[in-house]
């Protein structure tokens, strides 16, 4: 601990040339704003690929059917073919990784398309399978999810999302067992459901009605337009996309090494691609602030080297009046460590100023971008990169100042 005398010079000796110390603490006040800055950018652009991800099940994989790449058993290159309910028996049977099986089929997307009364809304008809709200999990606000007896008897029931309900009831209104009309036809309300990512509600049109319903009501054929497939516990999604890939194409004659003819998406590896994306986006943005940071340290060290050759003089007397070297290194860090301390924490708090600023602006964020915040133990990581800001830039100075003689230094004019 220094006692009053010492603290007094040190704030005489900083404030002995203003401007040059506002200078000098402007290279370390900016490189920490610029670290806190990034840092929180890139907390929210991490937490908001995190909430966008939570929302679906890790191992799921989606398929769709695309355009044939190669000639096959007499088939041309180009055909379009179609996913159809055997497949969803084959894959069944046949594979041993698949855990859910959650067929989709899109139909009735007309302007105006749901009525209920005097109120209508154009959304997107989707028949599904339970398994569906295995895949993308649900909260029940009203009622239930479409359950395998709704799907088994064909029952015309629905669930709807939280802006369907806004737009085709009055706020509060209990919407169980209330008809709904898609097309002519009449679907009684059995739930209401959101998505949640995060703890965030998702802005979602969903309107769910049972798969077969879907497809014999509005006679869509025995077609599929997309299937999520989910992997038993432990089991890598890639190892699901390629065993219901294999399953697909042997079953509508498609060459085995055509990569065209099946689209697929593996969340999975949009895990893994997002993770590396973070990853990166974290190292490039220590790398820009440590950098700012390091030039700030230059700085300071260069224009405590000048304070040194200044106070040669002051240094040598106090050495031939018997000041020991420590004594001297003590007062030269302690300069050093004030002016960096002084300058970086002006700097953090500036930053924490901005991220609160931009995080009340953005609200809740988007579905890539959370609002940006620092953690407290950033804050304490940041403390300690001044601190050792603080000795690494009077390393040199003190060293300098060590190596005068005390003969030699007051002899200097």
């Amino acid at each position: 601990m220094f006692d009053l005398d010492n603290w007094q010079e040190i704030w005489i000796t900083i404030t002995r040339n203003k401007w040059r110390s506002v200078l000098t603490g402007f290279g370390i006040f900016w490189g920490i704003l610029m670290l806190v800055l990034l840092l929180g950018l890139g907390n929210g652009f991490r937490d908001g690929i995190h909430r966008t991800l939570e929302g679906i099940t890790p191992n799921t994989c989606l398929f769709m059917a695309g355009r044939t790449g190669e000639p096959y058993h007499g088939y041309r290159k180009g055909r379009f073919w179609e996913m159809n309910s055997h497949d969803l028996a084959r894959i069944r049977q046949k594979a041993r990784t698949v855990d859910q099986i959650a067929p989709v089929l899109y139909g009735a997307y007309t302007d105006k398309n749901v009525v209920r009364g005097m109120k209508s809304g154009t959304y997107n008809i989707s028949g599904v399978l339970p398994a569906q709200f295995v895949v993308y999990p649900q909260v029940v606000m009203y009622g239930r999810l479409i359950n395998d007896m709704d799907v088994q008897y064909r029952r015309k029931v629905c669930v709807i999302s939280p802006s369907v309900y806004e737009t085709l009831f009055d706020p509060g209104e209990n919407p169980l067992g209330a008809y709904i009309r898609v097309k002519g036809i009449y679907f009684q309300v059995v739930g209401v459901a959101r998505r949640v990512i995060g703890g965030d509600d998702v802005e979602d049109e969903s309107f769910y009605i049972p798969f077969t319903t879907m497809r014999y009501t509005f006679s869509r054929g025995d077609k599929i337009h997309q299937l999520f497939c989910t992997g038993k516990a432990g089991v890598d999604a890639a190892m699901v996309e390629e065993e219901v890939k294999n399953i697909l194409r042997e079953a509508h004659d498609i060459a085995p090494n055509d990569d065209k003819a099946v689209l697929s998406y593996n969340v999975q590896e949009m895990f893994q691609m997002f993770q590396s994306l973070i990853l990166g986006v974290n190292l490039l943005i220590w790398i820009v602030g440590l950098g700012a940071l390091l030039s700030g340290i230059v700085g300071i060290s260069n224009i405590m080297l000048v304070t040194v050759r200044e106070r040669t003089r002051e240094i040598g007397v106090r050495r031939a009046l018997g000041a020991k070297p420590m004594t001297i290194l003590k007062q030269l860090m302690s300069e050093s460590i004030v002016l960096t301390f002084m300058s970086g924490m002006l700097g953090f708090v500036l930053g924490v100023f901005v991220l609160e600023g931009i995080a009340r602006n953005m609200g809740e964020g988007n579905e890539l971008f959370a609002p940006p915040s620092i953690s407290f133990n950033m804050g304490l990581l940041a403390l300690f990169i001044l601190i050792v800001s603080g000795v690494a830039a009077g390393i040199l100075p003190t060293l300098r100042a060590l190596k005068i003689k005390a003969i030699d230094a007051i002899r200097e004019e």
